[in-house]
């Protein structure tokens, strides 16, 4: 028997003894056993066993970070839908629960929205205080350093929708907050599928206007993946390390120039080659006209949020 085989033997028998101790009501063995399990293959059955009695233990923070491991597969049914977003709920995040909402189906959703809703106008009337100062902290984000605006991005999740589409209008035309900063707002609008046109001070200073509904994740913008598979070819020559850390570096670099990836990138080939160079010291490619100095920016930016 090889080693697979035995690993899922050993799983099987954990999932069987876990839903034999929930039978049993034995909550916290059932708890135990599913981790176990859930170390040896993390499954969407497992996943949503260990959310529920995770739940049912009062252990609502690490259910949700359980949950978001597999969010999509919460999506598929009304009832496994209810149980994501009553744990977002719970935990006060209300942006996690509105863009949830955007991956149900219409009528699902016209269902569940009130939910929200309600919860929102709730925790708006206990918990006016948190709220207020949740919001001056987002609103105020550039008074802190890259670490901080992390923090109180974070933190955000916790606004009601309205109140957070307020700091974000400001976040985004604050000229004293970090450009990937700037980006990480904009995208949150664009998961929250936010259809009203917003001004964006971009990363060469001026202010444009998007529709962040209408935009593409970074992850599945074709210049993203065409500079990756580009960036594989320095395989064999860099090592499979190196080309790894470089594939981070561009991550950062696109997220810093996002949205506006096909005037920073022009040239597929030539831009990967000259980060390669830069990187190594090598003889610089020939780039289209400003290329290099679009790169160089989004390369300062990312300096300054590292150091």
């Amino acid at each position: 028997m090889t080693n697979n085989q035995k690993g899922n033997e050993q799983y099987t028998s954990l999932v069987a003894e876990a839903k034999e101790e929930l039978n049993r009501d034995l909550v916290s063995r059932a708890l135990d056993t599913l981790k176990s399990a859930y170390q040896l293959q993390q499954t969407e059955e497992v996943n949503h066993l260990l959310v529920t009695t995770l739940v049912a233990q009062g252990q609502y923070q690490e259910a949700q970070t359980i949950a978001d491991e597999y969010l999509s597969s919460y999506a598929k049914d009304e009832q496994s839908a209810r149980i994501y977003l009553d744990l977002s709920l719970h935990n006060h995040y209300f942006l996690n629960a509105w863009e949830f909402l955007t991956w149900l189906t219409e009528g699902v959703q016209k269902k569940l929205q009130p939910e929200v809703v309600d919860a929102e106008n709730f925790y708006r009337l206990n918990q006016e205080k948190t709220i207020r100062t949740i919001a001056r902290q987002f609103y105020h984000l550039s008074d802190g350093n890259t670490v901080e605006q992390q923090k109180r991005l974070l933190a955000a999740n916790k606004l009601p929708l309205n109140d957070y589409l307020i700091g974000a209008k400001f976040a985004l035309r604050d000229p004293f907050l970090s450009q990937i900063s700037r980006t990480a707002v904009l995208d949150q609008l664009r998961r929250l599928r936010t259809n009203e046109s917003v001004e964006f001070l971009d990363l060469d200073g001026y202010t444009q206007m998007y529709i962040p509904a209408s935009l593409t994740a970074l992850k599945q913008n074709k210049i993203y993946d065409n500079i990756l598979n580009e960036l594989d070819k320095y395989a064999k020559t860099l090592g499979a390390d190196m080309v790894h850390g470089l594939s981070e570096q561009v991550h950062l670099l696109l997220m810093i120039a996002y949205p506006e990836l096909s005037i920073v990138v022009q040239d597929i080939t030539s831009w990967v080659e000259g980060l390669v160079a830069e990187t190594f010291g090598y003889p610089m490619p020939n780039e289209p006209d400003g290329q290099a100095a679009w790169r160089k920016k989004a390369q300062k930016s990312l300096m300054e949020l590292l150091n």
